[in-house]
């Protein structure tokens, strides 16, 4: 009795402190992970920080771009302004000039007598005294000496005319330059912002989903911990058991009389011999049960998945995609960009509550499914360059040099155009006539 429960206790401590160890290397194999999950969350939590931190440099870039945008097109604007008073000064030089031409033809009619040329000598000659000779000569001579000032000042004010139109196109000129340059670095940091944008986006989803991972795992590490307390109690209770029947056991010998000793001892050992004969046999048994089980397990699992006659579901019906309908002419942008009219000119705003040129063009267009590129010179590449007479409407015009534009419009027929002209005023249309385009491009 006493070899068959001490058996038993090792069987028990055997049997569960085996299956104990796998909870044990579990646990372990979850810590490892968590430790991993720990680290890529740090890696992620600093490229985060410093994409984020690049972000900000890209913003900030932005807005020092637009503050000297707008210092620029304040510039534009008292440079039309401008432009508008030397047109009425040069209007108004125009109009004297007219004038003094008029008073110097009257001054060379004025000195002819019937069609006739009078000299100074005809006037001193034909004079009836020395005082009208004089007064002759005398009105001779400042007719002649006003008509040099006139003529002069006639030149001089053309030569004024001249200097103020080259000035004022020069200017024109670089402030151009400066618009395209400015339009050009917008777009470059508008690109940079949204990589930067999309990049701590996906940083911060891949941190998330790490962290989800890291969830997981603690909570599948304490699962295995409780399975690995509730084995360990198992294994303590099984020991519990085995010392008290061996206790029993040991009182119950001491309690039989001396003189059964002997018997007891040897009834004992043939119930120990048998007992371990019908152990064996059982073990044998249940073993071969186990073994029989698991074969008929796996046949049934393989007559299961092999079973030719079970009729599979009938696969859905395929969806033929429906053919695209030809693309539409870009005439229907300009229906798009109508609903912005009104609104203010902002450089570098996109809407909807106010644009900058190149902003309303992305705007119309993406209102038609047709996305656009963020500044002029990109939607330069939208399509293929035509000449100004050649646009119809939806087409696009564009001022400045290829590559180097800074402003576009959309066309809307008969020498008109949408668009966002300038700080101060608001989406509407043009004319080409009092603003040419350089070229245009037709959207494909």
């Amino acid at each position: 009795m006493k070899k068959r429960i001490i058996s038993a206790l090792m069987v028990s401590t055997i049997v569960l402190g085996t299956l104990a160890l796998p909870a044990v290397a579990l646990a372990d194999d979850y810590d490892t992970k968590i430790q991993q999950s720990d680290k890529k969350i740090n890696e992620l939590s600093s490229q985060e920080a410093a994409a984020s931190e690049q972000l900000a440099a890209v913003s900030a870039n932005i807005a020092n771009i637009q503050e000297k945008a707008e210092a620029l097109l304040a510039e534009q604007a008292k440079l039309n302004q401008a432009v508008t008073t030397l047109g009425e000064e040069i209007a108004g030089l125009n109009q004297r000039i007219e004038k003094r031409d008029e008073t110097i033809k009257e001054q060379a009619r004025s000195v002819q007598v019937d069609g006739q040329a009078t000299s100074y000598i005809d006037a001193v000659l034909s004079a009836e005294s020395v005082s009208t000779a004089l007064s002759r000569v005398f009105a001779a001579t400042r007719l002649v000496s006003a008509s040099n000032d006139l003529m002069k000042q006639q030149e001089s004010d053309k030569k004024e005319v001249e200097t103020k139109k080259v000035k004022t196109e020069e200017k024109a000129e670089a402030i151009n330059a400066n618009a395209a340059e400015l339009e050009a670095q917008k777009g470059e940091l508008v690109d940079q912002q949204l990589y930067q944008q999309a990049l701590v986006s996906e940083i911060a989803a891949e941190k998330e989903t790490e962290k989800g991972k890291k969830s997981t795992f603690v909570k599948e590490k304490e699962e295995a911990e409780a399975a690995r307390a509730e084995q360990a109690r198992l294994v303590e209770l099984a020991r519990e058991q085995a010392k008290a029947a061996e206790e029993a056991e040991q009182a119950q010998v001491q309690a039989e009389p001396e003189a059964s000793i002997e018997e007891t001892q040897n009834t004992t050992t043939n119930s120990t011999n048998n007992s371990t004969t019908g152990n064996t046999n059982t073990g044998n048994t249940n073993n071969s049960g186990n073994n029989n089980s698991g074969n008929n397990n796996s046949n049934n699992g393989n007559s299961n998945s092999g079973n030719g006659n079970v009729t599979p579901p009938p696969a859905p019906p395929v969806q033929q995609p429906e053919k695209p309908a030809p693309a539409p002419g870009y005439s229907n942008v300009i229906a798009a960009a109508l609903q912005y009219e009104g609104k203010p000119y902002v450089w570098g705003a996109t809407g909807p509550d106010a644009f900058d040129c190149s902003g309303l063009v992305q705007a119309a267009f993406a209102a038609i499914g047709r996305p656009m590129g963020r500044n002029t010179v990109a939607q330069e590449a939208e399509g293929t360059r035509i000449s100004v007479s050649e646009a119809q409407p939806g087409d696009l015009y564009f001022w400045g040099p290829a590559g180097a534009t800074y402003h576009v419009a959309i066309a809307t027929g008969g020498g008109s155009f949408f668009h966002a002209p300038q700080p101060g005023q608001n989406v509407g249309y043009g004319s080409i006539q009092y603003f040419t385009p350089s070229f245009a491009v037709r959207v494909n």
